[in-house]
């Protein structure tokens, strides 16, 4: 696999870049802006936009999305996501009515130290999960998440349609 050089990173936009930092040449940078810690690996096809902070030994999994663009995005270390998670700071504001089809809603996401997402999970702006937690597969995570939390989401229901 061909990774970027520190140099390369820094050129796109990171104030910071630690040391074995292995971030794959298949990943996309738009307007970056943030630091990467040390010994964090960026698998294929993640996607960065906007102020993205990663700790040391994090690793981002293929086809995740970080859009730092709202606020900033803040992994700690030893944290991670797997495939297909996706991180928002900003959004449409789904609670507003349909003639304010511009409302946003906007903030900074926080990850604690040694927590993880399981695949398809959906990160929405302002939220914050402490450190320690274990969040399943196919959560949608808002507002916060208390320390050493397992968060598992709830079973599917039928709906009958008429």
């Amino acid at each position: 696999m061909d990774f970027f050089s520190r140099d390369e990173l820094l050129a796109l936009g990171f104030a910071e870049v630690g040391e074995d930092t292995r971030v794959s040449r298949r990943a996309i940078f738009y307007a970056s802006a943030g630091r990467i810690g040390d010994r964090v690996r960026v698998d294929d096809m993640a996607i960065f936009t906007g102020h993205v902070e990663l700790g040391d030994d994090v690793h981002i999994s293929p086809f995740c999305f970080l859009g730092g663009t709202g606020g900033k995005i803040v992994m700690g270390a030893r944290s991670g996501i797997s495939t297909h998670v996706s991180i928002f700071t900003k959004s449409d504001d789904y609670r507003a009515n349909a003639d304010e089809h511009s409302a946003k809603v906007t903030g900074d996401v926080s990850i604690g130290d040694h927590t993880i997402f399981g695949a398809q999970c959906v990160i929405l702006p302002g939220s914050t999960v402490g450190e320690n937690c274990r969040i399943g597969v196919g959560c949608v995570v808002m507002g916060e998440v208390a320390p050493a939390s397992r968060v598992v989401s709830a079973a599917i229901k039928t709906v009958k349609l008429a």
